[in-house]
């Protein structure tokens, strides 16, 4: 009787079975797949935040190829990660650059040796090698020029797809630029063919030989047809460098980000690591875009790899996001030198085989501005030195505006942080801080009542 009662006892103590699994504690966990050799997909849950987080590593070989890749191949436009990746036929994807109002990108951005645009105002970009060797993180110095063999004079290009040029500048413009960007009226431009394939140069930067097709000094824009315009004002100081072009002849244009044998680049901001040291400066300061959110970044280690990184966000009890500060921390666990913070909030997206494989907080895949690719083999269009064709923006540029100017961590978080860290902002980022600024007050003011 006494044993029977002990044993009752200890039963009702202990609890049933199913109430000990109620009182079990979760635990953080570390999955990890590999997608094909030398590059692995490790999945982590982590109780304290809680967090979720991806990480491809992807060690630079010849069975694989980073790629950049711009929302519908052409300016403006706004198209979802896992769309720019089945159409590039990716292994892999991860979200890119922030988006302007049009849905462009808003820093320097380069495919299979194109040069896309310059940057709207001065930023970081992440950029690899021709032979997938090296990679870089920082501040990118963007250098276009056109020379001519026959004397030997080179003339340097100030912008490429961003804006008419000054009355001192030679501006270049691309089918990238779409309708966006259009040679200027009241200009002398030269219409240029390319007969080259683009060429990696031995110290910096690509070029490829161009025949003059046209020149024309006037009040009417010279058309692209099936070439690219340089242009610089009628009345302006570079107009005899445009006259002096001969159709028939050819000229050499290239461009350069100061690091060797770049062909693509994608833009983001801040670093937050560099040399293995966070910058602490770039991870901490005013403005809700350093709080918890959904992030995306990329980074590099000394043994050769290159880290995507995503964590979700706005998600209590399954993930809540991190601060800028605790992202780079994630890096440099990682063993990271060089990390690059990319788009994120409801931008944040990672893409393998085709599949979503985090949680946008959105609680669908929005679009963005640009991709940064793994591809499976080599990149057959930078081997053709092609960008590929256009293709439709998969939302339009209206709504997802609306829904990057209004997230804390994508164009509109980071257009804030920089106005009251003292930047000197371009329209298009003036007026995506103001539309931040306002929609924070009416969210603010519906709050409090």
């Amino acid at each position: 009787m006494g044993l029977s009662i002990a044993l009752l006892v200890g039963t009702l103590a202990s609890g049933t079975p199913s109430e000990a699994r109620k009182k079990r504690k979760p635990k953080s966990w570390t999955r990890t797949h590999r997608i094909v050799p030398g590059v692995k997909h490790i999945e982590m849950k982590r109780v304290k935040g809680p967090y979720r987080i991806h990480v491809v590593s992807i060690k630079l070989n010849k069975r694989s190829t980073l790629d950049t890749v711009l929302a519908g191949n052409q300016l403006p436009g706004l198209e979802r990660t896992s769309s720019m990746a089945h159409r590039s036929n990716a292994l892999v994807a991860i979200n890119g650059d922030y988006a302007r109002p049009s849905g462009r990108p808003v820093f320097t951005f380069a495919a299979d040796g194109t040069l896309g645009q310059t940057p709207l105002l001065w930023g970081r970009n992440f950029s690899v090698n021709r032979n997938e060797t090296k990679t870089f993180i920082g501040h990118p110095n963007t250098e276009g020029w056109m020379s001519n063999p026959s004397n030997g004079l080179e003339f340097p290009i100030a912008r490429v797809n961003a804006g008419a040029p000054s009355v001192n500048e030679l501006a270049l413009f691309t089918p990238q630029g779409g309708y966006e960007e259009r040679p200027p009226e009241d200009a002398c431009s030269a219409r240029l063919i390319r007969e080259s394939p683009i060429a990696v140069l031995p110290s910096d930067g690509v070029e490829a030989r161009y025949r003059v097709d046209a020149v024309l000094c006037g009040p009417k824009r010279l058309a692209l047809k099936n070439g690219v315009v340089v242009s610089t004002p009628a009345e302006g100081k570079r107009v005899t460098e445009i006259t002096s072009l001969v159709p028939g002849d050819d000229v050499m244009v290239g461009w350069t980000l100061g690091w060797g044998g770049v062909l693509d680049t994608v833009g983001g901001n801040p670093t937050m690591i560099e040399s293995g040291q966070i910058i602490q400066e770039n991870v901490s300061g005013a403005g809700s875009f350093f709080s918890r959110h959904p992030r995306t970044g990329v980074g590099s280690t000394p043994d050769g790899r290159v880290l995507f990184v995503t964590v979700d966000g706005r998600q209590p009890g399954y993930s809540v996001g991190m601060t800028l500060e605790r992202f780079a921390k994630l890096f440099k666990d990682l063993g990271a030198t060089y990390a690059l913070n990319l788009d994120g909030g409801g931008s944040t997206t990672l893409v393998i085989k085709g599949k979503v494989k985090n949680r946008p907080s959105g609680g669908s895949e929005r679009s963005v501005s640009s991709a940064l690719l793994l591809l499976r083999g080599k990149d057959q269009q930078e081997i053709a030195g092609t960008t590929g064709s256009s293709t439709s923006s998969s939302l339009s540029t209206a709504s997802a505006w609306e829904q990057i100017v209004a997230d804390p961590a994508s164009t509109g978080g980071l257009a804030d942080s920089l106005l009251r860290a003292g930047y000197p902002l371009p329209p298009s980022l003036l007026k995506a801080a103001a539309a931040f600024r306002a929609i924070r007050h009416r969210s603010n003011q519906h709050t409090s009542r």
